[in-house]
């Protein structure tokens, strides 16, 4: 009853942190506005075949994501809460899927540590608050993963077709990335636990099937109007470029996602760490089976992120239901046999005091004033999470300890996320600009200087132009006086004869707004 208790506890406290300020904190710019803007668009020209943005094509993702968001636009309004509302669901379903895959393996208890690690992971509370594509294609990738684990170990019958539809789903909402990823655990997880590796060929025509009946009817749309050369060019560039190129965006070193998961899946990445290597090691003892399944996911899915060109915290998203697994697994371990594992305890106890002296490190060298407040707290709580753990240290109990770090990392998240995204909100959007300078909503044509602004689009609700530094004078001479919105980190970048021909007529967080003198 306890762990019951503590479930349902744990996916109240990530619902709350989700939902708050959902509805009234800006759209960030970039990715979230873009997302925001291109689903208006769609709404407006009955297409959902072709996302636009700022009237052009933009082909970068399929259009799951902007259906389910234009559908919530017609219902409740182009809003924040409705371009949230798809990320916030799919967190909390996600959540409830690893929460029932741990309850037929380990009991309520297990699904209750499942669930704090979960909603403690910072890249989960951050990326679930936002209205972009990253939680819906966890969700799919997590519920293929799911139907796989649950075949697996009960050795029910095969459901391919499902697994092919939900694919599909993946693959709208991401591209190749959601049917390559999930295809990669599934391999990697049946491979560790000694299980059939592949499936029989009945059950790849199923699958297949199933898929083609999900995507087809969209891909051959898309084709339909752009052409099959468009159509390859997107996969080529979007797909294989931005996993080999040397140029892609976003290039990081091989090493890179090892800080994501230390500062992602805070405070359990030592614990997740210790748990996939002793997972692995016992994969196959018939009680580790799911967890060395949800090891060798995360490991083989780090690895396939590592190689790739390209790197961005979001991308790891998908396996944060599988670390959590490996994270309550272990713990579960270190309760059952509190003598023989002290391990786990000290590296869970020594994680949240490494933060909370993180935290006041950070505050004593200065941070700005709007973030005080959500370093102050967050050090706090991580500081009376570490007492909680060396007090059940002391007393050798280790279910102790981890209670204590885990309603610690619950409690961090929340509150981090609940102070940092109102000032995020403020300063990552044009929202605040297009409120407090009424000139912007006169008519005049709007140019922003050196970037695109996805926000200003959304609440201007009107394409702005888009102009270099270098040509700013010239565009200002233009008989239709426009009006300049530019970042204050591009200043420097205005030459001489463009100030003198502009004056600032308003401004607003990191923006500035200048019109002709």
């Amino acid at each position: 009853m306890r762990g019951g208790l503590a479930f349902a506890a744990a996916v109240i406290v990530l619902a709350a942190t989700l939902l708050a300020g959902a509805g009234s904190v800006p759209l960030l710019d970039p990715d979230e506005a873009r997302f925001a803007r291109t689903s208006v668009e769609m709404l407006r020209n009955a297409d959902p075949v072709v996302p636009t943005f700022e009237g052009l094509p933009r082909l970068t993702k399929p259009p799951l994501l902007h259906w389910i968001q234009a559908a919530l636009f017609r219902l409740l309004g182009p809003k924040e809460f409705a371009a949230r509302l798809p990320s916030i669901s799919a967190t909390v379903a996600l959540l409830l899927v690893a929460g029932w895959v741990v309850r037929r393996r380990y009991g309520e208890e297990g699904a209750a540590w499942t669930a704090t690690a979960f909603g403690a992971f910072p890249l989960v509370v951050a990326l679930g608050k936002v209205g972009t594509i990253d939680a819906l294609l966890s969700l799919h990738v997590g519920a293929v993963i799911a139907l796989d684990l649950d075949m697996a170990d009960e050795r029910r019958a095969a459901r391919p077709a499902v697994v092919g539809a939900v694919l599909g789903l993946a693959f709208l909402a991401k591209g190749p990335v959601g049917v390559v990823l999930p295809l990669l655990v599934l391999l990697a997880g049946r491979t560790a636990v000694g299980g059939e590796v592949l499936p029989k060929a009945r059950a790849w025509l199923l699958g297949a099937a199933a898929w083609c009946v999900v995507v087809l009817p969209w891909a051959l749309a898309f084709v339909r109007r752009l052409g099959v050369g468009t159509a390859v060019d997107t996969v080529r560039r979007e797909a294989l470029e931005r996993y080999f190129s040397e140029g892609t965006p976003h290039g990081a070193p091989f090493w890179y996602y090892a800080l994501v998961v230390a500062a992602g899946f805070f405070p359990w990445a030592a614990t997740l760490a210790l748990g996939a290597a002793r997972a692995l090691g016992r994969r196959r003892d018939p009680s580790a089976r799911t967890a060395a399944y949800a090891a060798a996911g995360v490991v083989v899915g780090l690895a396939f992120f590592s190689i790739g060109r390209g790197k961005l915290p979001s991308y790891v998203l998908p396996l944060a239901p599988l670390a959590a697994i490996v994270v309550a697994w272990e713990i579960g371990q270190e309760v059952a046999d509190p003598r023989g594992r002290k391990v786990g305890p000290y590296l869970a106890a020594m994680s949240v005091g490494a933060g909370a002296l993180a935290l006041c490190g950070v505050a004593v060298a200065g941070i700005r004033p709007e973030f005080r407040a959500a370093i102050v707290a967050g050090a706090a709580i991580l500081a009376a999470g570490a007492v909680g753990a060396i007090v059940g240290l002391a007393r050798g109990r280790p279910r102790e300890v981890h209670a204590a770090v885990a309603v610690a990392g619950l409690l961090f998240a929340a509150v981090s996320a609940m102070t940092a995204f109102p000032v995020l909100g403020r300063e990552r959007s044009a929202a605040g600009l297009v409120s407090d300078v009424p000139i912007l909503r006169s008519g005049r044509t709007v140019v922003t200087v050196e970037k695109q602004v996805p926000s200003l689009c959304f609440y201007l609700d009107a394409v702005p132009e888009w102009r270099g530094a270098a040509e700013v004078a010239e565009r200002v001479a233009r008989p239709d006086r426009p009006l300049l919105v530019v970042d204050r980190v591009d200043l420097p970048l205005l030459p001489p004869e463009a100030w003198e021909r502009i004056v600032e007529v308003g401004q607003s967080g990191r923006y500035r707004v200048f019109a002709p003198r």
